[in-house]
């Protein structure tokens, strides 16, 4: 994990993957929260409990998102304390218009249009990334949305081989592929190495080729706290003890040592957040 961790320098644009509380690249990021990485510009379409450790690190510059938040349980606490102080740039876009945006970097493309963020406040905050057009030939009106290249982009799927080929199980249906189509490199934690024959014998199911992934790294549980659907389910005592240390400066700083920081590997990071008992706590029983 730390080589793989090694990629994301100073200064890089990194996309993080997930949907909010589900399948985000925890591992990674908590390798990235212990590495001396500074001044990264973060890109989560849909970001939670990842982007919010980057922030609470001190490591992130600017957050580019439709948004950050944990769900129900509420806000996420140290990416609204830092934007509120304006220590954190926020580039804020609808999801879709986020989705073009990192489309037209994916295909090289000086935009892709949609209808997405006509009429709305939107586009004056972004004049630069997003602008009003008009078709010549219909007179229709879109919005061009400029490429959003990433550096790196993290994912967490449930298995891969050794030629990097990936599969999410059950086949994808969020918006991570357009981070992964959108970045010069990724990397990918899965919870298994699988044979290549079990790629070959079903490659209808490959979420990501081979030649989109730079790195594999084995991390079984390696979305905790998020969830790993249908393995496992997100930790709800986890985020709710989370927020209820982040309300403290110190019970939060003596939380984010003995919880996230201090363990030395994932094991010791799951045995400092309720070991066996968790896991069976968060593991998804067939019924």
């Amino acid at each position: 994990m730390q080589e793989a961790a090694s990629l994301v320098s100073d200064g890089a644009t990194i996309g993080i993957g997930g949907l909010s509380l589900n399948n985000a690249p925890m591992g990674f990021v908590r390798e990235l929260v212990r590495s001396d990485v500074r001044d990264l510009t973060v890109v989560s379409i849909v970001g939670s409990m990842a982007v919010d450790w980057l922030v609470a690190s001190g490591k992130v510059s600017k957050v580019v998102t439709g948004l950050v938040s944990f769900e129900g349980f509420g806000l996420a606490p140290n990416f609204r304390r830092a934007a509120e102080a304006g220590d954190i740039e926020v580039e804020e876009y609808s999801e879709h218009l986020l989705i073009c945006r990192l489309q037209a970097a994916a295909h090289r493309l000086p935009f892709v249009p949609t209808k997405a963020g006509i009429g709305t406040d939107v586009l004056a905050l972004h004049p630069d990334t997003t602008r009003l057009e008009t078709d010549r030939v219909t007179g229709e009106v879109y919005v061009a949305c400029t490429p959003l290249p990433i550096d790196v982009a993290v994912v967490h799927a449930h298995a891969a081989d050794a030629d990097g080929n990936t599969r999410v199980d059950p086949k994808l249906i969020w918006m991570d592929s357009d981070l992964v189509r959108a970045a010069g490199a990724t990397v990918v934690t899965v919870e298994e190495v699988a044979s290549r024959s079990s790629f070959t014998d079903a490659p209808a199911r490959t979420t990501y080729p081979r030649f989109v992934i730079d790195a594999v790294v084995h991390a079984p549980w390696g979305a905790y706290p998020t969830s790993n659907f249908p393995s496992y389910a997100h930790h709800e005592d986890f985020f709710e003890e989370y927020l209820s240390a982040s309300r403290e400066r110190d019970r939060f700083a003596r939380f984010w040592d003995d919880r996230i920081t201090a363990p030395d590997d994932q094991a010791a990071f799951l045995e400092a957040n309720g070991g066996a008992a968790t896991i069976l706590a968060v593991t998804r029983r067939a019924t």
